[in-house]
């Protein structure tokens, strides 16, 4: 497979804090605790973790018994008691349980754990790769809806409205209804017939059954996919993670004001150096949820008052008396989730998504609170896939990736030049160029006789480029109206490569490229994946 890269000062949506972090690491350092770049950080971050080795044995067995329950491969057990053993590190990533594994850049985080988990260990450094499942979420709009593409690349969305044992509870502990299977012959009439898409059905049809849990359906497809590269998955909506996870929630709730100050800091530090604070934190903030009548509601702190979901109040001690004898009706919000994955697992790396890069050099600054070594964050691997189709389009029309970033006009000018008038644009290039020429001989001319007049002479030259762009422009949409053909392209390309004017493995589900490349696509990837610099790839399969 071939690959074009991208540096994500060129990808759309990329935040200023994303590419500094990438590519001048000085200016954010101070939020996070090491370049991902720099084999130091790592060797830094180990010596930490050895000082604090944790309770391996019982996390082992828990993941033990989970990973079983799954389905689980021979290399995922091995991983799981290597890493009961001292020394042993984890890669860690993780996700929401999306429906049929969620947008594909879920594949591509579990891809790039494992080829992360893979160096660290060849370089001295032994590690697992683990996936934490975000079963605790209670989101469900945001899992309950997968996409893929018809045959004209339009997004078709396949959903399942789940059965919830209540509004607000954990993604984890809804259920799947009839409509799975309606979805699931959706996604079959519009994949290709072929051993791919029989394959990718057959486990679909086993892994999602009405029935079954978000959670679990989303385990045991993740399984399938990655069992052969040893990956662990962990599902904290587990009365026993919760047991072990049970110091982090009555430190939390012990010592609220001071690790919302610490936040709140941390965040207007953020933006004072130019960046964006990803989680809003609000001054009656705690960071965590209680479970009330199966639903997960925030615990808020007013005058020194403890309040759930905003109104109820109650006290410290009732709180506290709650986590000693139902730990699982505690759990963190999305800035403590790090620091209980960290204190059950020995987070050596972190693969994190933009988002995640974002609130966790927010969340960096409450490690030496809990005692805990805040681990290197990794980019993940992000691509963008083209099918054949798309590929012989970008060919025939000498376009990059880039040019359809930079949206439709920009591509419909690319399309009509190659595509209908060969050269018109060439000379549209050299026409302005002639014309800045010939502008610049006036500005030396009327600089030396009248320079009053030099902003007349900008006023004209900007009206003069504007109307050279207005009638490049027309020609354009002239080219393009007497051409259908050279329209539904660009169509098809803009639907394809970035639907919705979002990027594509952000919009399209991962089985919408297994189901016609085969799970094969997913080790073709991993040998694309990077671990000295990352970069968007655009690449064909």
């Amino acid at each position: 497979m071939a690959a074009m890269c991208f540096p994500y000062t060129h990808v759309p949506h990329s935040s200023a804090l994303l590419t500094d972090y990438l590519y001048h690491y000085d200016r954010v350092s101070q939020f996070y605790n090491g370049s991902p770049y720099d084999s130091a950080s790592y060797a830094k971050v180990a010596a930490q973790i050895r000082g604090s080795e944790g309770r391996r044995q019982e996390i082992a067995e828990i993941l033990t018994r989970q990973n079983r329950a799954f389905g689980c491969s021979e290399p995922t057990l091995a991983n799981i008691q290597r890493l009961s053993e001292p020394g042993t590190f984890a890669v860690v990533t993780g996700q929401q349980v999306g429906l049929f594994s969620g947008p594909a850049f879920t594949l591509y985080k579990a891809l790039t754990t494992v080829r992360l988990a893979q160096s660290l260990s060849e370089q001295g450094l032994p590690c697992v790769p683990i996936f934490w499942l975000a079963t605790e979420d209670h989101d469900l709009a945001e899992v309950a809806e997968a996409a893929t593409f018809d045959e004209e690349y339009d997004l078709v969305p396949l959903r399942d409205s789940g059965d919830r044992p209540s509004p607000r509870s954990p993604v984890g502990d809804v259920r799947h209804t009839a409509e799975v299977a309606t979805a699931l012959d959706q996604l079959e009439k519009v994949v290709p017939v072929g051993e791919p898409r029989s394959r990718l059905l057959q486990d679909l049809r086993e892994c999602y059954q009405p029935g079954i849990t978000w959670g679990q359906s989303f385990a045991k497809f993740m399984t399938r996919l990655f069992g052969r590269w040893g990956v662990i998955l962990i599902d904290p909506l587990d009365e026993s993670v919760h047991q072990l996870s049970a110091g982090v929630y009555q430190r939390a709730l012990d010592r609220a004001p001071e690790l919302r100050t610490q936040i709140l800091d941390r965040s207007h530090a953020l933006v004072q150096h130019g960046y964006h604070a990803q989680v809003h934190v609000v001054e009656d903030s705690t960071l965590l949820f209680v479970t009330r009548h199966g639903d997960r509601v925030p615990l808020h702190q007013r005058d020194g008052k403890l309040f759930i979901d905003g109104n109820e109040e109650v006290s410290l001690a009732k709180l506290q008396s709650g986590l000693a004898e139902r730990p699982l009706d505690f759990s963190p919000n999305v800035l403590l989730r790090p620091l209980v994955q960290d204190t059950l697992l020995p987070t050596l790396v972190y693969v994190a998504g933009p988002s995640e890069l974002a609130y966790l050099g927010q969340t960096q600054v409450l490690y030496q609170t809990f005692g805990r070594p805040h681990p290197v964050v990794f980019p993940r691997a992000a691509f963008t896939l083209m099918d054949s189709r798309t590929d012989r389009l970008m060919e025939k029309y000498r376009l990059s990736l880039e040019d359809v970033w930079q949206g439709e006009g920009h591509l419909s000018g690319k399309i009509a030049a190659t595509g209908f008038a060969e050269g018109w644009s060439e000379r549209f290039d050299q026409g302005e160029r002639d014309l800045e020429q010939l502008l610049n001989r006036f500005h030396e001319d009327i600089e030396k006789l009248d320079p009053t007049l030099l902003d007349t002479l900008q006023h004209a030259k900007e009206k003069m480029k504007y109307q050279m762009e207005r009638l490049r422009g027309k020609l354009t949409r002239a080219a393009l109206g007497r051409s259908d053909l050279l329209a539904r392209h660009e169509q098809a390309l803009l639907r394809f490569l970035m639907p919705h004017k979002d990027l594509q493995e952000r919009r399209v589900g991962g089985v919408y490229f297994l189901g016609r490349a085969g799970y094969e696509l997913l080790d073709r990837l991993l040998e694309h994946i990077q671990t000295r610099c990352s970069e968007h790839q655009a690449i064909k399969y």
